[in-house]
């Protein structure tokens, strides 16, 4: 599968994010005040309901019995071990990081990476992509009160932004005015075909 195929699967992982069955907020700091990182976790299943070879199309069924078409186009490998009665399993996985550097450091710019994965020949369908960002920035204000930081990206464009989890609320108590902080974003989708 490729970025495009895995398109029309957005919306089960997205249905996933939002009913937080099985999601977790896992917070982690290490050397308090200098790291903060906040991971999420979620997994849905859809059943395979239908199956048209002929036009490569799967029927699923989610777990809120809602049912959608996905077309599997032909950069999908092993389509034809697709079998009704199969279960599409989809992880999704968030990371937000931000890591306060020793006094010196400087601003630079955002560096991304993403990457992407298929089943071999001959396995079970499956996927995933993932995609990362990070930049340092330096911080301009910070208004405890309201929950709400401002920071500048290397190119002096300014930032808000609304601190929402208590283990930012917490990192942010540790920040100065002039601080520089390497903010790291991570996001990955796999997908996998399962027999029951």
């Amino acid at each position: 599968m490729n970025a495009r195929s895995l398109r029309p699967l957005l919306p089960l992982a997205l249905a996933a994010a939002l009913a937080c069955q099985s999601g977790s907020s896992q917070p982690t700091s290490q050397e308090t005040g200098k790291k903060a990182e906040i991971t999420n976790e979620y997994t849905a299943t859809a059943h395979v309901v239908a199956v048209a070879a002929a036009s490569r199309t799967v029927t699923l069924r989610r777990e809120d019995g809602a049912q959608f078409d996905v077309h599997a186009g032909e950069s999908v490998r092993n389509f034809d071990q697709i079998a009704v009665g199969d279960v599409l399993r989809v992880r999704y996985k968030e990371t937000l990081a931000a890591e306060k550097l020793p006094a010196g450091e400087a601003t630079k710019p955002a560096v991304a990476a993403m990457a992407a994965g298929r089943a071999p020949v001959g396995a079970q369908p499956a996927a995933g992509v993932g995609v990362g960002v990070s930049v340092r920035v330096k911080i301009e204000s910070i208004d405890l009160e309201k929950g709400i930081v401002t920071f500048s990206l290397a190119s002096g464009e300014l930032i808000s932004r609304r601190i929402q989890t208590p283990q930012g609320r917490e990192f942010v108590k540790s920040l100065a005015v002039g601080d520089v902080v390497q903010l790291s974003y991570a996001e990955s989708l796999a997908l996998s075909v399962e027999k029951l």
